[in-house]
């Protein structure tokens, strides 16, 4: 079976976790014996050479330009019968495309996939919302609060300066290019909640984890005397909508003598993109928790396990429905356990007692309640630990996707 797998970035340029799984997935079928894998990663066209939306990285890598916004998701490239995307298309011949989103790349792009190849099953994995959402996919209010479901009354109150038909035309725009898809993927069971409740029939949503590679626990650092299990960090990008604001505030109204008793570790990148007032937000956060918390910048994937074993708590802050956040199954991987808001694919795969802790999501004191809890009782780390779920390896996942394309193969070659 032949496979192409597209993706809105190629993780050599953008390591987002939908980026990650993606390419996890092609190098996964790669590996199996009777498959074969493409993969097309949206890439900046200054990354590109000049004059072509497609540029090969090897030989079986392309990557390819396009900016399709939220709110129209419209490609902005050539997609036309002799486009070099209906080319490359041709050339590879394959029998499954399998979209690991549509932002960036846009929605035309899977109607020009079936006209090119009309006997290839179109297979859509689904991340946020974004088809739901106009407020970046993240299913909250403009405001900060929390959005339970779409209407297009509502969006219009998000966004005054478009009328509810703007909103109900957009959802009739994205549906007509999804009745295309043949078979949807959710990593999680709340993502797939929320599109049926949309409007996809639930038949044609399977839930598939994204994989990781192979990898085993890392050992925790040995303790000294009278010290506890209370280093804790985060991992991933520093912005608003990851709750990075909240973690720190929460350490904030740590007692000093419990401040004394933790270390928090900040790891990741993109602070110097968000807004001036968040970016002095943090800092004076930062400035508050001196001797507690350190911010270290970016890191590669590949120096997760080597960080986590620093560690003893994984910390998130999301404020919003996250729906399967990579770094929850990195810390099972690595022997972590997560500390969580109680809401979306969070609470779904992190739950008290079993993977790690949760918190009301967005309340700074809830966290502070947790982390107070966790220096209070010296057995609760080990007494977690001994439960974390496993994680799902890139194999396993890579074997129940192939299940999915040989279903829909079949069932095509069957009508």
């Amino acid at each position: 079976m032949r496979v192409l797998i597209l993706s809105h970035g190629h993780p050599n340029f953008s390591k987002g976790g939908g980026e990650l799984a993606a390419y996890h997935l092609f190098n996964g079928i790669n590996d199996t014996a009777a498959n074969e894998a493409w993969f097309v990663g949206r890439a900046p066209q200054e990354l590109l050479h000049l004059g072509t939306p497609i540029s090969g990285v090897n030989p079986r890598e392309f990557l390819i330009s396009g900016n399709a916004d939220i709110h129209n998701l419209t490609a902005t490239i050539p997609l036309g019968k002799d486009s070099d995307f209906a080319v490359l298309l041709r050339s590879i011949r394959p029998d499954v495309i399998h979209f690991h989103h549509y932002f960036h790349l846009g929605l035309e792009m899977i109607y020009a996939a079936k006209r090119t190849c009309p006997t290839a099953s179109i297979v859509l994995t689904l991340h946020e919302y974004i088809a739901i959402c106009l407020n970046n996919g993240q299913m909250t209010k403009t405001d900060g609060r929390l959005c339970y479901r779409y209407s297009p009354r509502e969006c219009h109150l998000c966004y005054p300066e478009l009328t509810p038909e703007d909103f109900f035309l957009r959802e009739q725009y994205i549906k007509s290019f999804f009745r295309i898809v043949d078979a949807f993927v959710s990593p999680s069971c709340f993502l797939k909640d929320r599109y049926v409740a949309w409007g996809i029939s639930e038949d044609k949503i399977s839930i598939i984890e994204n994989g990781l590679p192979a990898g085993h626990r890392v050992p925790l650092q040995p303790l000294v005397a009278n010290e506890k299990r209370t280093r804790f960090a985060y991992f991933g990008q520093i912005n608003p909508f990851k709750g990075v604001d909240v973690i720190l505030e929460a350490f904030v109204n740590l007692s000093l003598k419990e401040r004394k008793q933790v270390t928090l570790d900040l790891f990741g990148s993109a602070l110097n993109y968000q807004s001036a007032e968040f970016q002095a937000k943090i800092s004076s956060l930062l400035d508050r928790l001196k001797g507690v918390a350190r911010m270290h910048g970016p890191y590669e994937p590949e120096e997760m396990g080597r960080l986590m074993g620093e560690v003893d708590w994984v910390i998130m802050g999301s404020v919003w429905w996250e729906n399967s956040p990579l770094v929850i199954q990195e810390a099972f991987k690595f022997g972590r356990p997560v500390i969580c808001p109680d809401i979306g694919g969070m609470a779904e795969k992190v739950q008290p007692g079993v993977g790690g802790l949760n918190y009301r999501a967005r309340d700074s004191i809830s966290l502070s309640t947790v982390v107070s809890r966790i220096i209070d009782d010296a057995g609760i780390h080990s007494s977690i630990c001994e439960s974390l779920p496993s994680y799902t390896s890139v194999e396993d996942s890579t074997n129940t996707h192939i299940d999915l394309y040989q279903r829909l193969n079949s069932s095509s070659k069957s009508l």
